[in-house]
């Protein structure tokens, strides 16, 4: 189980590399094929679908052809991609989320990267 420095070594490497400016384009198969947590190459293509507006205006059906099942695959206003977890033990303490909302036509309206911390 990683330790408090190795989390915090992680968000130190994500952090570099995002503020250089590396930009890993959006792969549909290294999409999928990352694991279901993802990681920091998740992140940066998810950054880049919001860059290049790939996500605005698709419908919930395109999406899924895109990207995949979501986390909350049930709710059809917004639903969320898990992008990345770091964990203290065996709880998730940090993570970031791809959060995309649609309209009442299940067409996307906003998509944006959310991170959150555990309390």
């Amino acid at each position: 189980m990683p330790t408090k420095s190795k989390i915090l070594y992680s968000l130190g490497i994500i952090h570099f590399l995002i503020s250089l400016g590396c930009q890993e384009k959006f792969d549909k198969t290294k999409w999928a094929g990352d694991d279901a947590i993802g990681g920091p190459e998740k992140v940066l293509m998810a950054e880049d679908l919001i860059k290049t507006n790939k996500l605005m205006g698709i419908s919930h059906k395109q999406m899924l052809q895109l990207l995949g099942v979501p986390a909350n695959y049930t709710d059809t206003t917004k639903t969320y991609y898990e992008l990345l977890q770091e964990f203290d033990s065996i709880d998730p303490v940090f993570g970031k989320n791809l959060i995309i909302t649609f309209n009442k036509d299940s067409i996307i309206t906003d998509a944006e990267i959310k991170e959150w911390h555990k309390h």
